[in-house]
């Protein structure tokens, strides 16, 4: 169980601390906040859904984090065999709705206790109809593994055909 006062995510990626630092770097002390959601107002936004993964096997699921609008986020997830504590997720971005979307970008922020290196998306334009897909890797190392959980905050920003700018936060528990 995780300690009521380690609000871990607070102020990351623009919530109030350092203005919008990279992803990796933490801006808030885990103390500073009070009891409750740890990943409460990272990236600036309220509490989103919450996306839980049941299995703790060291051979993670496939989860579905984000789904609005047509546009998909699904992570494929994989424990390195040599070290638990590292996680590689392979995320596709899918488009399934009618018209395409484009400046289609994706931003994690994880606690500091999580280091966070994501590798360039393979596009930032979603084709309609799910015929066709951009799909990036997210490599996750948790130094407290056994201790806390791996969670982060994901922030989905993308154009629609019609010029309507959509911005959603996700909280995902792994």
């Amino acid at each position: 169980a995780m300690p009521s006062g380690a609000n871990l995510l607070d102020d990351l990626l623009g919530g109030g601390g350092g203005g919008g630092g990279a992803a990796s770097s933490p801006l808030s002390s885990p103390m500073a906040a009070p009891a409750g959601d740890p990943l409460m107002d990272l990236l600036g936004g309220g509490g989103g859904p919450v996306a839980p993964v049941a299995s703790t096997s060291p051979a993670l699921p496939t989860t579905t984090p984000y789904e609005k609008n047509g546009v998909t986020v699904s992570f494929a997830m994989e424990k390195d065999p040599l070290s638990s504590a590292n996680t590689v997720i392979h995320a596709t971005y899918t488009n399934f709705g009618p018209a395409p979307v484009s400046n289609f970008v994706v931003q994690c922020a994880v606690p500091k206790y999580i280091q966070l290196r994501m590798e360039p998306a393979t596009g930032n334009a979603l084709p309609a109809g799910g015929s066709g897909n951009v799909a990036q890797k997210i490599n996750l190392s948790n130094s407290l593994e056994g201790q806390k959980p791996l969670m982060m905050r994901l922030k989905v920003d993308y154009r629609t055909q019609a010029g309507a700018q959509v911005s959603d936060i996700v909280e995902v528990k792994l």
